[in-house]
């Protein structure tokens, strides 16, 4: 007799709390926030310099990325291949981030080198003059990647959908275009850096294998910078949208059409902005985004894909969006398939809102979404983009510890009233692109 391995795997354990330490920032000497996770002996110190400024303190498209992730290109001493040759020579490694609100600088090396590092790599990134060679070189490089961009259809849907639900001069709908990589010059990153990236208005983030004496270290190096404070800017109306595609009496549903030639794929975007009124309603929508969406056993994935064989793939999934979300659902289609994927797609949200999930499906998003949770924490330096999260949101020190008692108390009548609160197609900006004849 031979069982399959299907019935016979091992019972998934049911994760019902975190029991996290509180994540607390201290400030050093010199007044700059500074975050120490838990000391774990692997041999490596991760740095990570956080600034609150990003995109929307930009003036120009592309002003604040390029400023950021050529803070290392070089000064008036030294060349971007001796800043990085030295970086080699200790075992460091670097790597740059710019999103929305926030920007950061992160470096990783040996133990017995953090010290060095820290001082290397402070000292050019208060010196950077941004060379014009390196600025060059790193403007050929994202034009070339953005012309191959802009070749996808899955580009254009993304963008219009985002252009058409906040509007192309609002900070979350607008995209550079190739042109203004022509207009931009290196005096304008000197200008973003001089007043938004100064060793004085950034936070700390410390994990790894350090000590009291790297902390100490670093505190010395920043005596010069005093902290002038750490404040992310951003308003109440800073997400609002900017056409009427969401009112409550709008009863069409929009979609939009962005043609290509040479492709017989459709790349599908609907995109909506959603207002959580509280914590709750947000869990409640992530365990509903879960449903719909967010994993592989999905209604999409299930529906239109496993079943009736309309997509490669399909998913939602939620993107920030200041204090609130883009709820997004994106998939790429055979032309031929439009029209039932869309009804399909409308008749899930109405079975969503018409009849409660079973338990049995409950129990697994929940098992699901607690496993996918716990595993974000797992490794000395994931804690980190915890940290910003918190403070991203302005979220209290233990608010990752209330997160799963929350989940598991939502019931199949908190989504369903959930799904009625906010699934509906004309909430949806729905573009195609691709060859969209059908």
């Amino acid at each position: 007799m031979t069982n399959s391995f299907r019935a016979t795997r091992p019972q998934a354990k049911t994760i019902e709390s975190l029991a996290w330490k509180n994540l607390t920032i201290e400030n050093l000497k010199t007044g700059h926030p500074i975050f120490l996770g838990e000391p774990s002996s692997i041999g490596v110190v991760r740095v990570e310099l956080f600034w609150p400024a990003g995109t929307k303190q930009q003036t120009k498209p592309y002003q604040a990325s390029l400023a950021v992730d050529l803070l290392l290109s070089g000064d008036e001493s030294h060349s971007e291949y001796e800043v990085i040759r030295h970086l080699d020579h200790l075992g460091a490694t670097h790597s740059t981030e710019t999103n929305l609100l926030g920007s950061s600088l992160v470096f990783r090396c040996a133990k017995k080198h953090v010290s060095r590092v820290t001082s290397w790599v402070l000292k050019h990134v208060h010196t950077a003059s941004y060379p014009r060679t390196e600025f060059e070189n790193a403007i050929m490089i994202r034009r070339g990647s953005l012309e191959r961009q802009q070749q996808t259809p899955k580009y254009w849907s993304s963008r219009i959908a985002l252009e058409s639900l906040y509007g192309k001069s609002h900070v979350l709908g607008a995209h550079g275009d190739l042109s203004e990589y022509q207009t931009i010059e290196r005096t304008d990153l000197v200008d973003f850096k001089k007043q938004h990236l100064a060793l004085s208005g950034l936070m700390l983030l410390v994990s790894g294998d350090y000590d009291q004496e790297a902390v100490e270290h670093i505190e010395g190096l920043l005596k010069e910078f005093p902290s002038i404070g750490f404040d992310l800017n951003f308003g109440l109306d800073d997400s609002a949208p900017a056409i009427d595609g969401q009112q409550d009496n709008n009863l069409t549903t929009s979609i939009l059409n962005h043609s290509m030639e040479n492709t017989s794929q459709t790349s599908l975007q609907m995109v909506s902005h959603v207002i959580p009124k509280n914590p709750n309603e947000r869990h409640r929508l992530t365990l509903l985004n879960l449903v719909l969406g967010g994993y592989f056993g999905s209604r999409l994935m299930q529906i239109l894909r496993e079943e009736k064989g309309l997509t490669y793939g399909i998913g939602s999934y939620f993107r920030p969006a200041f204090q609130n979300y883009t709820w997004t659902i994106s998939g790429e289609l055979n032309s031929k398939h439009i029209p039932e994927s869309i009804e399909c797609i409308s008749e899930i949200f109405q079975s969503l809102k018409q009849i409660k999930i079973s338990e049995k499906e409950l129990y697994k998003i929940k098992q699901y979404y607690a496993g996918q949770f716990r595993s974000g924490f797992d490794g000395p330096f994931a804690i980190n983009s915890k940290v910003q999260h918190l403070i991203y949101r302005g979220l209290p020190d233990d608010y990752y510890n209330t997160i799963l008692p929350s989940i598991w108390a939502i019931s199949a009548e908190d989504i369903m009233e959930t799904a009625n609160n906010y699934l509906e197609t004309t909430s949806f900006i729905t573009v195609l692109s691709g060859n969209t004849t059908t």
